[in-house]
């Protein structure tokens, strides 16, 4: 997974020497409580959409219900500032919202949840390419088809779970 991830931030940076000052799309991989593939569109200025698609551990803070692992589907909704500062070729930015997740978990279960979600981003100015860092806290329903196990039928479990990711996107 490392030479992967390597060899796909060399090529985005040989793509071409451009100057990416603003953008509208990036395409990208992030890693972290899970790993995946991530679009980021800035429809208008100041808003921007996070779409995610990968696989998640989320950590579980409620005792009752533990840890997850699944197929995870996000959407962010944000506030992202065009500059923070500037200087030595990168432009940082920041945005904070909320998210709304859907996660398939492995033992017959799903997690329908929403959150916060802020982050930092440094997009350089001389190469097509962002760096981001994310933290999400969140709440979820986590839905648990109980009858494999000798259940009735569909049980509940409420989670506060986390998660942050370091994404590096191509920008177009």
């Amino acid at each position: 997974m490392k030479r992967i991830l390597t060899v796909f931030v060399a090529a985005l940076m040989a793509v071409t020497m451009v100057n990416a000052k603003d953008y509208k799309h990036s395409l990208g991989m992030y890693g972290g409580l899970g790993i995946g593939v991530q679009y980021k569109v800035m429809p208008k200025e100041h808003f921007t959409i996070i779409v995610e698609e990968g696989y998640a551990l989320c950590p579980s803070r409620t005792a009752n219900v533990g840890g997850y692992q699944s197929w995870a589907t996000n959407c962010v909704l944000a506030y992202q500032t065009k500059t923070l500062a500037e200087g030595q070729g990168i432009k940082l930015g920041v945005y904070a919202g909320g998210q709304v997740k859907l996660h398939y978990v492995f033992d017959d279960a799903a997690l329908i949840g929403f959150g916060a979600a802020a982050g930092i981003e440094a997009n350089m100015t001389n190469a097509p390419i962002a760096f981001s860092f994310d933290f999400r806290p969140g709440y979820g329903c986590l839905l648990i088809d109980q009858k494999p196990y000798g259940g009735t039928g569909i049980g509940a479990g409420h989670i506060f779970d986390y998660s942050f990711a370091l994404g590096v996107r191509y920008t177009f």
